[in-house]
């Protein structure tokens, strides 16, 4: 899999186009900082997609997918449906890699989901993952989703220190009106921002 990564200049355009449709609104979990547990399968971080509702208690109604696992070069998730949750980069395998996506990928009806509603963000060392994670950053993923019988598209941030026993949910954002989304994208006072764009460019330069 090969990602669509826009330049700042296409990324603006196309964010602005999104801003312009009438019924399109991103609901944004806003910035959080969600430690994810380390441990068995008993010990997860379950998320409700819908209202951004989390627990690492037990499950609740309305959870959509689960992350969890005790290996420093992966992080399992898993979904409450798996015929109604995928994710960008999912494929065959053991374990079903996640692609790490670039700020401003394209989430959209084309894009590359996987065939079942599971898998694994994995480190450069673990394959296969395409996209792999990368150390001490946030990594952003994509999925789709059906609620209320209606295809939605969005994407989730989760920042991995050294290795993934340390990781944490830091962002959840989809599109309400089926429509498409790029990776970070985030409401703004009369547009729509880029989550981290300046800084992830700024850096890439630096390097």
């Amino acid at each position: 899999m090969t990602p669509r990564v826009f330049g700042v200049v296409a990324s603006a355009t196309l964010l602005l186009s999104i801003a312009d449709s009438s019924s399109a609104a991103i609901v944004y979990s806003g910035p959080l900082n969600i430690a994810i547990p380390v441990g068995t399968s008993s010990n997860r971080l379950w998320i409700d997609l819908d209202t951004f509702a989390t627990s690492t208690t037990g499950n609740f109604t309305g959870w959509d997918i689960s992350l969890w696992g005790n290996n420093a070069s992966f992080l399992t998730v898993n979904s409450q449906s798996l015929s109604n949750n995928r994710f960008i980069g999912t494929g065959p395998g053991t374990p079903t890699p996640i692609a790490r996506l670039e700020p401003g990928y394209l989430i959209e009806a084309s894009s590359p989901f996987g065939t079942n509603g599971g898998g694994t963000l994995a480190m450069p060392t673990y394959l296969p993952a395409p996209g792999p994670i990368l150390a001490n950053s946030e990594n952003i993923v994509g999925f789709r989703r059906v609620s209320n019988g209606q295809t939605l598209f969005g994407w989730m941030s989760i920042f991995v220190g050294s290795d993934m026993l340390t990781r944490s949910l830091t962002g959840i954002a989809y599109e309400d009106s089926g429509g498409p989304i790029v990776a970070g994208a985030i409401p703004a006072p009369g547009a729509i921002a880029l989550l981290g764009l300046g800084g992830v460019l700024g850096a890439r330069r630096r390097r």
